[in-house]
C-alpha cells in the first residue's frame, strides 16, 4: 500500500520539479529498528515515505535507511535520539532537520520544504539580524516542536525551528515530535495544545510565534542556563 496516492503524487512531483535545482541533491535519512511492529510501529511507514519521495524526485532525493542499533556513527553525527526518525540533510551531510514520527498531514509540506532547502543550500529564510544572533550563540540549543498531523499551525513552528537550525547546524538542533507517536514525551512536557516548543528544557511556549518572538525565547533559554559563563554574559549584552 502506497502512502502517497496517485493524485497527490502528481502534485508532489510538480512541486518538487518547480523547486529543486537540477543537479542539486537532498538526502532523506531514516532511522528505524531491526524489529518493527510493537517496538516501532511507525518505522515501516517512515522508511516507505522516504523511498516514495526519492522515486518521485527522480534522482534529486537520495533515500537511505539506517538501523538505529548499528548506525552508531550516524546516530551520533545527527544526534538522533529515538525512532522512527527522519533526517533531512544536504549531499555532504552538514545539515540535520529532524522529524520524530511520521511527517504526515500538515507536516508533510514541512518535510517537502526542508528537502528543497537542503538541496538548494540556500540561506535560511530569516532576517539578517536573527542570523547574526544565531551564528554567535555560546552554547548548544535544543529545539523540540510538538505537533499533531491535524494541526494547521504546527508546520510554521517546525519550519521556524528548522530555519534556526540551518543558521547554525553545529550548535542548533531542531526536532519535530509527533505527540501521538511519543505520548511519554508529550506527558513529560505537559503538551496540552500544539504546536508546543521546548527550548533546552528551560523555556516552553505554545503557538507558531513570529520570528522575533521565537528568537527572544531562544535568548531567554540561554540566559536561564544553569552554567552561565562569561560568554553568555557577553552574548546577553551584545544581543
Amino acid at each position: 500500500m502506497v502512502l502517497i496516492e496517485d493524485d497527490a503524487r502528481k502534485d508532489v512531483e510538480e512541486y518538487l520539479r518547480g523547486k529543486l535545482v537540477p543537479g542539486k541533491i537532498a538526502k532523506i535519512l531514516t532511522f528505524t529498528t531491526k524489529e518493527d511492529g510493537a517496538l516501532c510501529e511507525g518505522c515501516e511507514q517512515v522508511r516507505q515515505l522516504a523511498q516514495e519521495l526519492a522515486e518521485i524526485a527522480k534522482g534529486s532525493i537520495i533515500s537511505e535507511n539506517h538501523f538505529f542499533e548499528d548506525a552508531t556513527e550516524m546516530v551520533r553525527k545527527f544526534r538522533v535520539r529515538r525512532v522512527p526518525a527522519t533526517v533531512v540533510t544536504d549531499e555532504k551531510g552538514v545539515l540535520a532537520m529532524k522529524f520524530y514520527g511520521l511527517p504526515s498531514g500538515y507536516e508533510f509540506m514541512a518535510l517537502l520544504d526542508d528537502v528543497v532547502d537542503a538541496a538548494s543550500g540556500s540561506s535560511p529564510k530569516l532576517n539578517q539580524s536573527t542570523l547574526d544572533v544565531l551564528r554567535k550563540v555560546p552554547e548548544p540549543i535544543h529545539l523540540q516542536v510538538f505537533v499533531t498531523p491535524t494541526c494547521p499551525y504546527c508546520p510554521r513552528a517546525v519550519r521556524m525551528a528548522h530555519q534556526f537550525s540551518l543558521a547554525n547546524p553545529e550548535k542548533i538542533d531542531a526536532e519535530m515530535i509527533e505527540s501521538m507517536e511519543f505520548p511519554e514525551l508529550a506527558e513529560k512536557y505537559g503538551v496540552m495544545a500544539v504546536p508546543k516548543v521546548v527550548i533546552n528544557d528551560r523555556v516552553e511556549f505554545e503557538g507558531a510565534l513570529p520570528e522575533q518572538v521565537f528568537l527572544y525565547k531562544v535568548k531567554e533559554a540561554l540566559k536561564n542556563g544553569q552554567s552561565t559563563t562569561d560568554r553568555l554574559d557577553e552574548f546577553s549584552q551584545e544581543n
